[in-house]
């Protein structure tokens, strides 16, 4: 597990990282850890963490600013503020923190709240898509991917409320999402689905929006519908 420390007392950030060694022995979960001083440092590394222990005080950027600008670019990292003011991690929620720490942090409280962080780490792996972009990575979560449109080599992911495009082929993005079990009813899209709200003649409409279904996988694409829902894997 990979754990970002934002912490701008050195105290503080010494014991955050002494506690997470202490779990790491007990629990047998490896943690990797890197410390930021300002939550600056981390937006332009967010992608390399699973977890975020946050300050909430600190100067230039304060912790809850730093919180909205990863959201803005991160919707899936795992956040706990940690902080002096109890009363400010009741704002925890306007990011979609998962928990709070308050300072001092005891052993005990930090230990039970890691576990519930690994364990959500854990699930968010196995639903976690990494998209390539130029000069950097996004993650996303694979379970609101409900097309991906392929133009040459130009991919646009449309999940359930926002886009993200990136360079790649219909083939590269199959094999990569194969857990999904995508089905192609065009050489210009992949499906998931889950997503399929009805299927007319020449069209599959996923979420609300209608693709086309071409003449030449038309009987594939049905067929393998078909057996999908036969098996019960939709």
């Amino acid at each position: 597990m990979r754990v970002a420390i934002v912490e701008d007392e050195n105290a503080a950030a010494e014991r955050l990282e002494a506690y997470l060694n202490r779990f790491s022995e007990e629990s047998g979960e490896k943690v990797a850890v890197k410390r930021f001083c300002d939550p600056v440092g981390l937006l332009n590394r967010y992608a390399e963490f699973d977890l975020v222990l946050m300050d909430i005080e600190m100067p230039n950027m304060d912790g809850m600013e730093g919180a909205r600008r990863l959201r803005e670019i991160d919707r899936n990292a795992k956040l706990i503020f940690v902080t002096n003011m109890a009363q400010y991690a009741a704002k925890g929620y306007e990011v979609d923190a998962m928990d709070f720490l308050v300072k001092p942090v005891a052993y005990s409280d930090f230990a039970f709240k890691m576990k519930r962080a690994s364990n959500a780490v854990r699930i968010g792996r196995a639903r976690e898509l990494t998209i390539l972009l130029p000069g950097g990575m996004v993650r996303e979560n694979a379970n609101e991917l409900v097309y991906v449109e392929v133009l040459g080599h130009r991919l646009t992911y449309h999940f359930m409320d926002h886009e993200v495009e990136a360079r790649g082929s219909i083939g590269s993005v199959k094999e990569t999402l194969k857990e999904l079990n995508l089905l192609i009813p065009h050489n210009s899209y992949l499906i998931n689905p889950k997503f399929i709200d009805r299927v007319q003649s020449y069209t599959v409409t996923v979420n609300g929006v209608e693709l086309p279904i071409s003449r030449n996988r038309r009987k594939e694409f049905l067929q393998e519908l078909a057996d999908r829902y036969a098996r019960g894997g939709i």
